[in-house]
């Protein structure tokens, strides 16, 4: 006799966001089209010229434009012009970051979420995530008596 339960007669149900797969439909984006977006100088420094820099930075990017529009509930569809977009910019952010060009790759970054906001009207701010918590108590301080 096992000591183990026997699971086979209980219902397994998948939940409805999970059906959600994190894998982008569409024509992946290319070094090349990152290229174009940059002069050709600022490629070769940010990519250190290299498309196996691009490739990985490409990737980091999904992941995260991934992460946000699974948040959304938003398809992650390359295909989709502002998807795209935002994949690209996040894209020319993480090659800033590779290089601690933090101002730079800020700016990116905050053009991606001012289009995320245009297009769908929120942005899944994790700083923000937790309700704002109301003081717990207030301390009075004595009015002192003058004079004295």
């Amino acid at each position: 006799m096992s000591d183990e339960l026997d699971i086979t007669d209980i219902p397994a149900v998948k939940p409805a966001h999970a059906a959600a797969v994190f894998a982008p439909f569409g024509e992946p984006v290319t070094p090349d089209e990152v290229r174009q977006r940059l002069s050709n100088n600022l490629y070769i420094q940010l990519s250190e010229n290299s498309e196996e820099v691009a490739t990985a930075a490409i990737s980091r990017a999904a992941i995260y434009v991934g992460a946000i529009l699974r948040r959304l509930n938003i398809p992650y569809n390359l295909d989709d012009t502002i998807v795209r977009e935002v994949v690209l910019i996040n894209t020319v952010y993480e090659l800033h970051i590779a290089l601690g060009h933090e101002e730079a790759g800020r700016e990116y970054r905050l053009k991606a979420r001012d289009i995320i906001l245009a297009a769908w009207g929120e942005y899944p701010d994790t700083d923000n995530a937790a309700p704002e918590k109301a003081p717990a108590a207030a301390v009075v301080r004595p009015k002192k008596k003058r004079g004295f």
